[in-house]
């Protein structure tokens, strides 16, 4: 089994979270208040295309991380990955329509059936 090592070296505000549709070809820092506007409504455009979102908080006791992968040049090296921040909350975006509220506690339930042995 291949190995994961992660270096916890978190910020110290949380971070905001926008778990987008898509693959953007892009790491680093955004203008996202400045160039991403969010109507009342929860709607908003990503490159002419109307999305909609739903907001997701983490239930009591749990903390997302946001994890920033190191450069692998190898296939035989580990995987690595530096914890960039924390947050308790993200916005969740669809096309056209908002994705189904998502209910982590259920998710996370699950997950424990799945990985108790």
């Amino acid at each position: 089994m291949d190995e994961i090592t992660i270096d916890w070296n978190i910020g110290s505000s949380p971070s905001v979270v926008q778990k987008l549709p898509c693959k953007i070809e892009y790491t680093g820092a955004a203008e996202v208040s400045n160039k991403f506007c969010i109507a009342k409504d929860g709607t908003s455009s990503f490159r002419g295309r109307k999305i909609k979102s739903v907001s997701c908080t983490l239930p009591a006791n749990y903390q997302g991380v946001v994890l920033q992968q190191s450069p692998v040049t190898t296939d035989a090296e580990e995987r690595s990955f530096r914890a960039t921040n924390t947050f308790d909350r993200f916005t969740s975006w669809g096309w056209d329509v908002a994705p189904t509220a998502i209910n982590l506690e259920k998710l996370i339930a699950v997950q424990n059936a799945l990985h108790t042995k």
